[in-house]
Formats: structure tokens, C-alpha cells, sequence
């Protein structure tokens, strides 16, 4: 394994600072979260890693080892547990804001259950004792385990949410429709059969080796809802022919026609699905539907058990989907900074929608805030949804 540049934070947890140190670590973490139970969470991190954004966000990525490690001397399993944040930078400049970028919990706090509320809180708490002045994590609850308290002087709020990410599957394609209700387990039925009648359908395992890059920015152009950056069309494609366990399957009609593609990655018996290409002149076949049909008897015949739709859904079959619930973590120290960056997500929350689909802003707008010393009962609500030791920041 590459050995990655640590910072020692405190007590057995260290810091791995920007996007090519934490790439080091890409197969450890994707280890851990097969060892914790989160499959598919630490997959695709050189896509996350490389979105564009006007707002730059490095990754830093705080580690519980077993036991202080000499430099170069890490190995996979010395990793317990590994919480992701981004640093908000503006112009280049650090902001000492840091926050999870996956408002549902996924893919950020990587630690054995009964050991993750109590991890996600030491993780924040490090980021802030090192100089950071806002932190915000997001992670699973551990089913009733009661929530840690928080250390030291600090502004503290949280939050829960039910959200609906995992959608169970059953051992045939029987057995997972029988989850939905009956209108969705004939719209998934009839639009396939419809459609088959029409056009000779062939599902493709791996669409891949049948299809250029130009050629897929040239099918998303003329998809349903295509993708405004030619740069993020490249890098979906880019990742999803390059990174492990990834896959593009795809559906067509007999004379190559490309008609629905869909893209994501696999570990073990999770499927994540990613991303959905549908052609434009299929909207009353329901072409969406009529690929997810397809998909679904793929993986499960593939074996695998639990599906994962990133981002969500607003298909129907969501309603399948289990309710989990997500905590979300704020801790500021009480400096002019952190106070102005609050009162202006308050302000630009209520009048930009654009900074209302930000995780950290509406947070900030959203949650109350108290002395950590100080224990408080949880809002609740649900959803239909670097830091250097020593730095200037103190």
C-alpha cells in the first residue's frame, strides 16, 4: 500500500490531508467499509474527488489507527474507523469550514456500528481542536445507543432524519416486486412487455467495450435530461470504465441503438447505482421504468441483495426503500468567523435556492446551536431527500 503522509491529531486518530494522500488510501477504505459492514461506501473517491465546483473543496480524511504507527508503516488493517470531510475554499482561501458532501450519511463515517456515533463526534471534535471553525458530519445511528457527549468548549447542535436510501432485494425478481405497491409491480411489468413488443430489446451486461467516449457524450446529448459539462460527461464515463468494480450496463434495440444506460459500482452483494441515461422519444413507454425492470432481474440474479440509489429517487419505488436514520453533527467554536459564517447562511439560505440544495448552508439556516456543555434534546425532522495542527486559525 502507498503509504499516505499522517498527521498526528490526538490520542490514536490522524489526519490525511488533499486529494492524492487520501487516494493512497482508496483500497484500505474501501477494506474497511467491507469490515464494517458499508459496502460500496468508500468506492468512486477520484470521482468525489473531482467534481467541478466554483468552491473548492479539498478532502481531509481523519483516521483511528490501532495504536501510533511509524511513518511508513501502515497497513490496511491498522485502520479501526475514517471519517471524510471537504475544507470550503473560496478563491483559494481556507475558510476552516469542513463538511461532509453526502447529505444522506453514505459515504462519510466509516466505523464498526456500535462504535460510530462515538467516532463521528471525536472525529469533529479533533477537526475543531486543530483549528477548524466549523465541522459537520453526518453519519448512521446506532440503533439506541445513547449519543456521545461532546468534549471541551464548543457550540454544538444535532439533528435526525429519516431517509430512504437502500432498497432490499429479495431472491428473484418475484420475491423484491412483492415489496412494491401494486400499481408500481404492474407499471414495472407491462411497460417492459409493452415495449418489447414494439422494439427487439437486448440488456447488454457490459456496455463498455461497445461504446467511445464521444459516443456516450454524444448519446447524453441527446438523452432526456442531459448533462450541461462536458468535463462531468467524461468523467462519469472516464470512472465508470476505469475505477474498480465499476460497471455500465445498457439496453438496446436490434439495430444498436443505444436506448437506456445506467452506471455505478459494485462491492460484494451492494449494487450502487450512480447515474441513468435515458434516449429522448421513449417518454410514453416509460423508458426508465422499463430499464430499472431490466437492471433489477440483472443483479439479482448477480447475487447481490441490497441496491443503492445514489441520490435518491423519485420513482415509485422508492417507497420499497428502508427508512434509516441519519444524524447530523454541528460543532463551531464560538469565533467571529464561525458566528458570520452562520448569519449569512441564514441570509442567503432564504433568498438563493440555489445555496437551499447545500448540505452545510441549510444546516447552518437550519439547526439550533448550544454549550456542548450544556445536553439538549434533538430536533427532529425528516427528509423526502485542511486542517494543519498548529494553524493560524486559532
Amino acid at each position: 500500500m502507498d503509504q499516505p503522509t499522517l498527521r498526528y491529531l490526538e490520542d490514536d486518530l490522524y489526519l490525511v490531508c488533499e486529494r492524492e494522500e487520501v487516494l493512497k488510501l482508496a483500497p484500505a477504505l474501501q477494506e474497511l467499509a467491507q469490515r464494517t459492514g458499508q459496502l460500496g461506501a468508500m468506492h468512486w473517491l477520484p470521482y468525489f474527488f473531482s467534481t467541478g465546483s466554483r468552491i473548492s473543496k479539498p478532502p481531509y480524511l481523519v483516521v483511528q489507527l490501532a495504536g501510533r504507527k511509524a511513518p511508513g508503516a501502515l497497513c490496511a488493517e491498522d485502520i479501526r474507523a475514517a471519517a471524510l470531510f471537504f475544507e470550503y475554499r473560496i478563491a483559494g482561501i481556507r475558510t476552516g469550514m469542513f463538511s461532509t458532501d453526502d447529505a444522506v450519511g453514505y459515504r462519510t463515517v466509516i466505523a464498526a456500528r456500535h462504535e460510530r456515533d462515538r467516532f463521528a463526534s471525536r472525529a469533529a471534535q479533533a477537526l475543531l481542536n486543530s483549528g477548524a471553525h466549523i465541522v459537520l458530519t453526518n453519519y448512521d445511528r446506532s440503533g439506541d445507543a445513547p449519543r456521545p457527549t461532546v468534549q471541551g468548549k464548543a457550540l454544538e447542535g444535532w439533528r435526525e432524519r429519516t431517509v430512504r436510501r437502500i432498497l432490499p432485494l429479495g431472491a428473484t425478481l418475484e420475491d423484491t416486486l412483492a415489496q412494491f405497491g401494486q400499481a408500481t409491480r404492474f407499471n414495472l411489468r407491462y411497460y417492459r412487455r409493452r415495449l418489447a413488443k414494439r422494439v427487439q430489446l437486448e440488456f447488454v451486461e457490459d456496455a463498455r467495450p461497445h461504446i467511445t467516449t464521444s459516443e456516450f457524450a454524444a448519446l447524453n446529448a441527446a438523452s432526456l435530461n442531459p448533462l450541461d459539462s462536458a468535463d462531468e460527461v467524461d468523467l462519469r464515463w472516464n470512472c465508470s470504465c476505469e475505477l474498480t468494480d465499476s460497471f455500465v450496463v445498457g439496453l438496446r434495440s436490434s439495430d444498436g441503438k443505444w436506448i437506456s444506460l445506467i452506471g455505478g459500482w459494485r462491492q460484494e452483494t451492494m449494487t450502487v447505482l450512480h447515474w441513468q441515461m435515458n434516449a429522448a422519444g421513449y417518454e410514453q413507454d416509460s423508458i426508465g421504468t422499463v430499464m430499472r425492470s431490466f437492471f433489477l432481474e440483472h443483479e439479482i440474479a448477480r447475487g447481490a441483495r441490497e441496491l443503492l440509489i445514489f441520490g435518491g429517487t423519485a420513482h415509485t419505488i422508492n417507497r420499497a426503500f428502508t427508512e434509516d436514520t441519519i444524524v447530523d453533527l454541528l460543532l463551531c467554536r464560538d469565533t467571529f468567523r464561525a458566528r458570520v459564517c452562520r448569519t449569512v447562511a441564514q441570509l442567503l439560505s432564504r433568498r438563493i435556492s440555489l445555496l437551499r440544495s447545500n448540505h452545510l448552508v441549510r444546516t447552518l439556516a437550519e439547526v439550533e446551536l448550544h454549550s456542548s456543555l450544556q445536553p439538549v434534546a434533538p430536533r427532529l425532522s425528516s427528509s423526502s431527500p485542511a486542517v494543519v495542527p498548529g494553524s493560524s486559525w486559532r
